[in-house]
């Protein structure tokens, strides 16, 4: 009797060490790290890496985009993390595929034997995206050696008070505002040019609200719309007065648009 219980114990003990080395092979399995793919796009002018790896680094230059591969050695359930860096001047619009929105970094976990693919999207300076701040001057060219300098100066979103004071202007209709910019205009090189010749207007979102400076609405002087010429290597300073939807007025900007600019897209200015 004593002998079966002395044998039992022992069976027992090494079901128990079998166990225990089949938990501790199974533990040891989850956590060897094994060869994951990444696969990553850059659009734009910018660069991805992954902190901590420097051999890794995926970077373009507009016009021409960037495909890049690498395998990494990482346990099951870690992350390994993204990072975008801009060129000068450019900004990430959207990370897409494998990371999503716009922040500066992207965690990837390890689920399979890769992580996805992953594209950083950047758009240039002057882009609707990514528009220059207030006080960037801005230069620009169109066939005919002609070269403009442009500058937002400042922008009064909500300017009731000053036009209304000015002799003709009556209160806006209900749900819109006037809005009042002030710009300095240089004519580099190329003969003298009408002092709104290149001027679009306010945007709002993505919809276009005025193409040209609202005809019924007059700025404090002086009025940069007002007839006359710039000459070549003068500077005009003056303001613009435009009528917006006052729903609209936390997400304007100003579009320069010279038809015929070397550079067809519109040229695009913050006003906040």
């Amino acid at each position: 009797m004593g002998l079966g219980r002395a044998r039992l114990v022992g069976l027992l003990l090494t079901a128990a060490a079998v166990i225990g080395l089949l938990v501790a092979s199974s533990a040891s399995a989850v956590t060897v790290p094994r060869n994951v793919a990444l696969h990553v796009a850059v659009n734009g002018s910018g660069t991805v890496r992954v902190p901590g790896h420097p051999a890794f680094t995926c970077h373009a230059s507009f016009p021409t985009s960037s495909h890049c591969r690498r395998t990494f050695q990482i346990r099951k359930g870690r992350r390994i993390v993204v990072t975008e860096s801009p060129a000068t001047g450019w900004k990430l619009w959207k990370w897409t595929g494998a990371c999503h929105g716009s922040a500066a970094s992207c965690p990837l976990r390890v689920e399979a034997r890769r992580f996805g693919f992953v594209t950083a999207s950047f758009v240039p300076p002057g882009d609707r995206l990514n528009p220059y701040p207030l006080g960037t001057p801005v230069s620009w060219d169109h066939p005919g050696n002609v070269g403009w300098r442009m500058t937002v100066n400042s922008a009064t979103i909500n300017a009731n008070a000053q036009v209304e004071a000015v002799n003709g202007n009556v209160p806006p209709p209900a749900g819109q505002q006037y809005t009042l910019v002030n710009l300095s205009v240089t004519l580099l090189n190329g003969s003298p040019a009408p002092r709104n010749y290149f001027l679009g207007g306010l945007l709002a979102a993505t919809r276009k609200w005025a193409s040209i400076p609202d005809q019924s609405c007059t700025p404090p002087s002086p009025d940069l719309g007002s007839a006359g010429t710039v000459n070549s290597g003068q500077t005009e300073t003056g303001n613009l007065c435009f009528l917006i939807f006052a729903s609209e007025a936390n997400k304007l900007k100003l579009t320069a648009n010279d038809e015929n600019a070397a550079s067809p897209n519109d040229i695009w200015f913050a006003l906040h």
